[in-house]
């Protein structure tokens, strides 16, 4: 492998972990402050896919469609987490499990009475344009998806961390709900909000890869579910800032792993990693802390 290979690989890889990152950050932050794991970030960022396909498709543009198609997500996940996700969290945890499985279930039905079972993509008409800095080419689309995702999750960490509704402080409201009541928290509202942030955040990561990629009601599901939760747990459920740095090695790692071993072993390199990373560190690489 000659550098100039070795460079347009890691640069690819790392673009494609922004776009993991910002998927993952939902993911963590939905289960640091509600304790679920959620099994639909995949479905939520295929959603986002879909509706880019529809808005291009009425002549709007991606990019200015894309806080509207994160309002509407939002307000999906907020109805999501009111009527199947708040009422299982009285249940115990298998049965948390089976609802939030069948939550992915009927958004990837309902994707496909919508939208159909074939592939379809949102056409920009620049796609395949680059820019061509050597050794490295990437194409314009690639670079803005890494750049916004990068930009939203490092600009949502530090409102979090410097909110009083950081992910530290809402973790421990979850936790004690008398306390956070006396602090006139509403725990209620506080898991709706994080709820429609994940799906919101996963359907922006989607509207920015909807060029680059073919859709179909089970695209999330196949290409990012592992990954995600590959990212969650090795940078320890509920840290935000490991969610986001595994995401870029996880990218990085598949990245030069498709290309060393073939496509379809992309996965098992970042499998492979998560194996031998819990192995010798099995609170994940922070220890078990919450960022």
């Amino acid at each position: 492998m000659t550098f100039e290979v070795f460079m347009q690989i890691f640069v690819l890889g790392l673009m494609q972990g922004g776009i993991y990152a910002l998927v993952a950050i939902g993911l963590t932050m939905i289960y640091g402050v509600m304790k679920v794991v959620n099994f639909s970030p995949g479905e939520w960022l295929t959603l986002g896919m879909y509706l880019s396909v529809t808005a291009i498709a009425y002549g709007a543009s991606l990019y200015v469609a894309a806080p509207f198609i994160a309002a509407v997500v939002f307000l999906l996940g907020c109805i999501a987490q009111r009527l199947a996700v708040q009422p299982a969290l009285k249940h115990p945890q298998i049965n948390q499990l089976l609802i939030l499985i069948g939550l992915s279930t009927l958004l990837i039905g309902s994707m496909q009475l919508i939208w159909g079972p074939n592939n379809q993509v949102a056409g920009v008409s620049w796609a395949r344009q680059a820019l061509d800095i050597r050794p490295v080419a990437v194409t314009y689309t690639r670079l803005i998806a890494f750049t916004v995702a990068l930009t939203i999750a490092l600009g949502l960490w530090i409102v979090l961390k410097r909110s009083r509704l950081g992910m530290g402080n809402t973790s421990s409201f979850a936790k004690y709900p008398e306390s956070a009541m006396l602090m006139g928290v509403d725990v209620s509202k506080a898991n709706l909000a994080t709820f429609g942030l994940g799906a919101s955040l996963a359907a922006l990561a989607g509207v920015m890869i909807a060029p680059i990629f073919f859709v179909n009601p089970t695209f999330g599901i196949d290409h990012f579910l592992l990954p995600s939760f590959v990212i969650v747990v090795l940078g320890t459920m509920g840290n935000f800032v490991g969610a986001l740095i595994r995401g870029l090695i996880i990218g990085v790692a598949e990245s030069l792993g498709g290309y060393a071993f073939g496509a379809s072993w992309r996965q098992a390199v970042s499998l492979a990693i998560f194996v031998i990373v819990l192995l010798v560190l099995p609170r994940g690489l922070f220890k078990g802390r919450v960022s």
